[in-house]
């Protein structure tokens, strides 16, 4: 990136995958979260603590991600900004940020459930 506060340009590829990715990840978690239970497992600290560590992982991640987007690639606010299109990204990458939260709950709810026994 060579002009950092440039508004990268419109592309209509580049708004059709992550939308979808993020519907798949959001309709597969509340699905399990509604009518799949988790089955109990006998203990075992080792993917317990494993299943914990790649939720914190997650979150470390989404909060990274957060900063770069926001602090590396906000466009500047002036006249030629196209208020919309930020306004797009904006949400796509809260929607984005929720579900990545999401995993990193189903992570830890797995790890804690294979954690249970200690």
């Amino acid at each position: 990136m060579n002009h950092p506060g440039e508004q990268l340009p419109f592309e209509r590829s580049d708004n059709l995958a992550a939308p979808i990715m993020i519907m798949a990840m959001q309709v597969a978690y509340w699905y399990r979260l509604q009518r799949v239970p988790l089955p109990p497992q006998r203990s075992n600290p080792i993917l317990s603590h494993l299943f914990l560590f790649l939720g914190r992982l997650a979150f470390i991640f989404g909060g990274s991600l957060f900063g770069v987007v926001f602090f590396r690639h906000l466009p500047e606010i002036h006249q030629g900004a196209d208020l919309w299109l930020m306004f797009r990204r904006g949400l796509q990458l809260l929607a984005s940020l929720f579900a990545l939260f999401c995993v990193t709950l189903e992570l830890e709810r797995l790890g804690r459930a294979l954690g249970s026994n200690q």
